[in-house]
């Protein structure tokens, strides 16, 4: 992992859709991990059928080190396109 600057590292998991209405989605987590802990510290859902769209934020962000102000651009960014709400 990075420095100080950069605390947090992503790991993007995606999870199976079983459901045949939701075949063209994707679905998963983003795994916040800090180097002081050994499992994750957080996980951010992700559930979105923009899957070209998706695809292109998961390998800019996938597998880095990010600072706590990218990390919270990160949150909310998947909140506000990645994640629908299904009820």
């Amino acid at each position: 992992m990075g420095g100080k600057r950069n605390k947090y590292f992503l790991s993007f998991v995606e999870e199976m859709v079983f459901n045949p209405d939701f075949k063209n989605y994707v679905g998963g987590r983003v795994e916040v991990f800090i180097k002081e802990e050994e499992y994750d510290i957080e996980e951010i859902r992700f559930f979105t059928n923009k899957q070209k769209e998706f695809l292109k934020f998961r390998n800019e962000w996938d597998f880095k080190d990010v600072s706590a102000k990218q990390l919270n651009q990160i949150r909310q960014i998947i909140q506000k396109k990645f994640l629908i709400k299904i009820r």
